[in-house]
C-alpha cells in the first residue's frame, strides 16, 4: 500500500471552509484527478493537525467534488477542549493557518510524462481513496510564526503548530535535510534515542537525499530554487553516508559484530528494486566507505584487513546480486567493481549449485519477505428491519425522569357511534373503551477492546474498524431479536412473533398462485383484527427472487421489481437475510411503537478494569461467604489497552394484538 500526503492551498469566502485537494501540479511534482473514494473517510471525517493521530482538532463536514477541486468545511472541537484547538482556532481567525494537506492510498496511476520514474513519478494519481485530511502549517514561513508570536502563545505550542523546538533550535525538515554532520548530532540529540534509532535516522536521512536529488534531476525544467539544490545535495548525500558510516562503526564496537542485512534494511521504507540498490550502496559490512578510504582509516577490528566470514559472503553475494539485477550489469561486472579480485571464494559462492530463494525457508530467504495488509474488505450485512420499521411507525419520546410511557389503545368495536334519532326523541349516551400498552426503555451493549500499539501501528486504524464493526453487528442482532418468538423481561422486549400463532402455508396450485394465496391470507388476518393502513412484509432474498419470477397462466412476468409487486398488492416489502429463509412476516406499521433516542452511543476508556467474558459477564466483586472475584480480569491502565463500549438504547411494542401474522415454510 503507497500512502501519500499532498498539501492544497486555501479557497475564499468561507473562513472555516478548504480546498482540500485540487488539479494542480503540487510541489512533489505530481498531479492528482479529482476522482476520490470518500466511502470510508465519511464514516470517520476526522480532522488532524500535521498529519498527527494525536493531535484531533474537529472534523471535516460536506467533503465533496465541486469540479476540479475537493472541498470540505472544517468544524472545531468546543472551544477549552485543548490548548491545541484553541490555539489553532485563534490562528484561523487570523489567517495564519490556512492550508491543508490529505492522506491517500492511490488506486490508479500513472507516470505524468514518459521519462518519469517508475518508482519516484512525478504521477498523474487518476483515482485515490480518501484517508485522513489535516489543517497543516508552513513550517518556511517567518513571518506566520512572528505573528502568532505576537498572540502571546505558549513557546512550546508554536513549536508544535510551525514544526520548530521551543527553544528556536533550526528545525529538521524531511524535505530538506541536514547539510552537515552538526545537524545530524543536533537531530539525535533532540531525540534522545538509542544507537539504532539514530542509524534508522541516518538511512532515512540518505534515503530522503537521494530521493530529492533523483526527484530534481529528473525534471526538464528547474527552478532557480532547485537548480541550487542540485548542486548542494551531492555534498549533502556524501555527509549524511559519512555520518552513517561512523554510527554503524560505534555500534560494531559495542556489539563486537555487525549490523545484520535484513535490520539495515528496516529503515528503507520500500520494496522496490530501485530502493534495494539504494541500500546495499549504504551499508556495505566489513568494507570503508570512500570518506573513509580518503583519510586513511583503519578498519574496526584489527590493523589490517578484516577476516571475513561465510556470513560475509553470503550477504556480499546477495548485494551483489541484487545491484546486478537492478543495474542490468553481470555479476563478475558488479563483483570485481564492488569487491576486487582479492578473494576468489567470492565466485564460489555465487556460482554455487544451491536452491533458489524461496517465501517459505528460513534463512533463505523468508526473512527478506514483508507482509502487507490490502484494503480491509467487509463483509456484506443484512438490510436493517429495525430503522425502515420505526420510520413508518410511531415514535415516543421518554421525558425527563419518565422510565414507562403507556400509550392509550381503543378496542375495535365502534362504542361511540351515532344511532338513529327521531324528531324530539332522546339522543343515546355511550362511553369508549380504552386499553393501555406500556413502553419501557431497554438497551443493548456491547464492549470490545484492543492495545494501544494495534491503535498506533494499524492500518487501516483499528479504532474505526472496531467501531463500525460494533454498529454493524449490532444492528443485526437487534433485527433478530425484533423479530424472535421471546416474551419480553427485565432486560429486554417482547419478540414481534411471541405469541403469533403461523398460518397454514397455502399446499396446492403454481408457486405465483400459493404466493398470492399466502400474501391475501396474512392480510386477510390482520385486516379481520382491525388493522390493514399500512402493512410491511418482511422477506428473505429466496422469496424476493420468486417474486420476480412470478409468471401469469401466460408466461409473462407479473412484477418488473420487488418495489413494483408492493404498489400491485398496496402492501410494502422489506428483503433481509435476517429472516430465515421460508418465513413471511406481515406487520401493520402504523401499529408499531418506538421511542427516540435509538441511536448507538460510543464511549471510550483506557483506565477501566473488565471482566473478560462473552457470554455472562458478571460483576468485578461480590459481597458475601466467600467473597466472588469475576475472572479473568483485565486492567486496561496496566496492560497500555483501550475498550470501546456501545450502549444502544432501544425499545418497542405493538399497539394492538393481530397486527402480525406470518407462516413458515411456504411454497414460494
Amino acid at each position: 500500500m503507497q500512502y501519500s500526503t499532498r498539501t492544497a492551498p486555501p479557497p475564499s469566502g468561507d473562513t472555516m471552509e478548504f480546498v482540500l485537494s485540487d488539479n494542480s501540479v503540487d510541489r512533489m511534482g505530481d498531479v492528482i484527478e479529482q476522482n476520490w473514494v470518500l466511502t470510508a473517510f465519511k464514516k470517520n471525517p476526522i480532522a488532524l493537525f500535521n498529519h498527527d493521530r494525536d493531535q484531533v482538532i474537529g472534523g471535516w463536514e460536506g467533503v465533496h467534488v465541486d469540479g476540479d477541486r475537493l472541498l470540505g468545511k472544517l468544524k472545531l472541537a468546543a472551544e477549552g477542549t485543548s490548548e491545541l484547538v484553541d490555539t489553532v482556532r485563534k490562528l484561523i481567525a487570523q489567517k495564519i493557518l490556512r492550508a491543508t494537506s490529505v492522506g491517500f492510498m492511490p488506486l490508479k496511476k500513472e507516470k505524468l510524462a514518459d521519462d518519469a520514474s517508475e518508482y519516484w513519478g512525478p504521477f498523474r494519481f487518476l483515482k485515490s481513496e480518501l484517508l485522513e485530511v489535516s489543517l497543516v502549517s508552513v513550517p518556511a514561513n517567518s513571518n506566520a510564526v512572528a505573528l502568532a508570536r505576537s498572540l502571546n502563545l505558549k513557546p512550546d505550542l508554536v513549536g508544535a503548530i510551525f514544526c520548530k523546538p521551543a527553544n528556536e533550535a533550526r528545525a529538521v525538515n524531511p524535505a530538506s535535510p541536514p547539510k552537515s554532520a552538526r545537524n545530524m548530532k543536533g537531530i539525535s540529540m533532540q531525540l534522545n534515542q538509542t544507537l539504532a534509532s539514530r542509524i534508522d535516522v541516518a538511512q532515512k536521512n540518505v534515503m530522503a537525499l537521494r530521493t530529492r536529488l533523483d526527484e530534481i534531476t529528473s525534471k526538464e525544467e528547474q527552478t532557480e530554487e532547485e537548480r541550487h539544490r542540485a548542486d548542494e545535495l551531492p555534498d549533502e548525500v556524501e555527509t549524511a553516508e559519512d555520518t552513517l558510516q561512523k554510527l554503524l562503526r560505534q555500534e560494531r564496537a559495542i556489539s563486537g559484530g555487525r549490523r545484520d542485512g535484513n535490520v539495515v534494511m528496516q529503515g528503507v521504507g520500500s520494496t522496490s528494486i530501485e530502493t534495494v540498490k539504494q541500500a546495499a550502496e549504504i551499508v556495505r559490512p566489513g568494507e570503508l566507505s570512500s570518506a573513509e578510504r580518503e583519510r586513511g582509516e583503519r578498519r574496526p577490528f584489527g590493523n589490517g584487513e578484516k577476516k571475513l566470514t561465510d556470513g560475509d559472503y553470503v550477504f556480499r553475494s546477495l548485494a551483489t546480486w541484487l545491484s546486478a539485477h537492478a543495474s542490468r550489469e553481470t555479476i563478475e561486472h558488479v563483483l570485481r567493481s564492488r569487491y576486487g579480485d582479492r578473494d576468489e571464494r567470492m565466485n564460489m559462492v555465487l556460482r554455487a549449485a544451491v536452491n533458489p530463494a524461496t517465501t517459505t525457508v528460513a534463512g533463505w530467504a523468508a526473512e527478506l519477505v514483508q507482509t502487507q495488509n490490502a484494503g480491509f474488505l467487509d463483509r456484506i450485512l443484512p438490510k436493517s428491519i429495525y430503522m425502515p420499521l420505526a420510520s413508518r411507525g410511531n415514535r415516543y419520546t421518554f421525558g425527563p425522569g419518565v422510565s414507562q410511557l403507556k400509550i392509550p389503545v381503543r378496542t375495535t368495536t365502534a362504542l361511540l357511534s351515532g344511532a338513529w334519532v327521531g324528531e324530539g326523541a332522546a339522543k343515546p349516551v355511550k362511553k369508549a373503551s380504552f386499553s393501555s400498552v406500556p413502553l419501557i426503555p431497554y438497551k443493548l451493549a456491547i464492549i470490545s477492546t484492543f492495545t494501544e500499539e494495534m491503535a498506533l501501528y494499524s492500518n487501516p486504524a483499528i479504532e474505526a474498524i472496531i467501531r463500525q464493526a460494533l454498529q454493524d453487528d449490532t444492528s443485526v442482532s437487534l433485527d433478530t431479536y425484533l423479530i424472535d418468538a421471546v416474551a419480553s423481561s427485565s432486560s429486554r422486549p417482547a419478540g414481534l412473533l411471541n405469541t403469533v400463532t403461523p398460518l397454514t402455508a397455502t399446499a396446492s396450485g403454481t408457486t405465483t398462485e400459493k404466493m398470492v394465496a399466502d400474501i391475501k391470507q396474512m392480510l386477510a388476518a390482520i385486516v379481520a383484527a382491525g388493522g390493514g393502513a399500512d402493512v410491511v412484509f418482511l422477506i428473505n432474498p429466496a422469496q424476493a427472487i420468486t417474486l420476480g419470477f412470478a409468471q401469469t397462466t401466460t408466461g409473462d412476468f407479473l412484477f418488473s421489481t420487488v418495489q413494483e409487486a408492493g404498489q400491485k398488492f398496496n402492501v410494502s416489502f422489506i428483503v433481509s437475510q435476517t429472516v430465515t429463509a421460508g418465513r413471511v412476516i406481515a406487520i401493520d406499521a402504523s401499529e408499531f411503537a418506538t421511542a427516540t433516542g435509538d441511536s448507538p452511543r460510543f464511549a471510550i476508556s483506557n483506565e477501566a478494569t473488565l471482566h473478560e467474558e462473552d457470554t455472562t459477564p458478571l460483576a468485578l466483586g461480590t459481597t458475601g461467604s466467600p467473597n466472588v472475584v469475576a475472572a479473568p480480569m483485565r486492567s486496561l491502565f496496566q496492560t497500555d489497552s483501550v475498550a470501546i463500549r456501545l450502549t444502544l438504547y432501544v425499545t418497542w411494542v405493538m399497539r394492538r394484538t393481530g397486527m402480525v401474522q406470518t407462516i413458515v415454510s411456504v411454497g414460494w
